[in-house]
């Protein structure tokens, strides 16, 4: 099996990262996208169990889903150990 390449995009940013200049300042928002990633879902669980009926809580469903999103990204690399 061979394995698929990486683009050249997702390298870069791969080698930026190993740095420790790069790493040093992305750190706090590694940790912050972590622990947003896990404290989001309890915020939009009520709206999507409730079921958003206005115009307002449907935008601020899509937001808060949105910033999950945002978050998962930024805090998928941090380690715990």
């Amino acid at each position: 099996m061979s394995t698929p390449s990486r683009s050249a995009l997702a390298e870069a940013a791969s080698d930026a990262v190993k740095t420790p200049a790069s790493a040093t300042l992305l750190k706090p928002f590694e940790v912050a996208g972590f622990w947003a990633a896990i404290a989001l879902p309890f915020l939009y669980t009520p709206l999507v169990l409730a079921g958003p009926e206005t115009s307002a809580e449907q935008t601020a469903l899509a937001a808060l889903v949105a910033l999950h999103v945002v978050a998962l990204v930024l805090g998928h690399r941090h380690n715990t150990n």
